[in-house]
């Protein structure tokens, strides 16, 4: 599959499968490992989750369409930026009196950029792969562990 737009729209439905997916699983994967994988709540670290997993797994399912091979590296710093992005338009949102629902909104817009317009992960691939494995260990964390402000809390209501 050679042309870019092909390969956009087939990553991005399958970010959006795999998302929702993850919403799906939301009521059964409460503790343990899974938990970290699966949003929580309602607060925009935890929506942010919907950006960096299925990115991912998009990225890794398509990664030898048409029988090209891209380097998962290429898309780190989309997997990297898209959460981080996602959480940052989901806090301001609910901060300027936004509803917690249009996070949804917010997630599919930064998805889609992300996997449209980030740079190249193989111009400096150590700093891509530390942050988002980074990344990665904070979701782990965050997940068991969360502070009590900011985007880490739940929108009331």
């Amino acid at each position: 599959m050679r042309d870019p737009c092909d390969r956009f729209a087939l990553r991005y439905l399958a970010a959006v499968v795999c998302g929702l997916a993850l919403l799906l699983f939301h009521g059964a994967a409460d503790s343990g490992l899974p938990a970290a994988f699966v949003p929580q709540c309602a607060s925009p670290w935890e929506l942010s989750k919907l950006a960096f997993w299925p990115g991912l797994a998009a990225w890794v399912m398509t990664s030898r369409l048409g029988g090209a091979r891209r380097p998962l590296l290429r898309d780190l710093p989309a997997a990297v930026l898209a959460p981080l992005t996602a959480a940052a338009a989901d806090w301001a949102l609910l901060a300027a009196g936004g509803r917690g629902t249009m996070g949804l909104a917010v997630w599919a817009a930064v998805l889609a950029a992300s996997m449209a317009f980030c740079p190249d992960g193989e111009k400096h691939p150590v700093l891509w792969t530390a942050l988002a494995l980074a990344l990665a260990g904070l979701y782990m964390l965050l997940t068991f562990t969360p502070p009590a402000w900011g985007p880490f809390l739940a929108p009331p209501g």
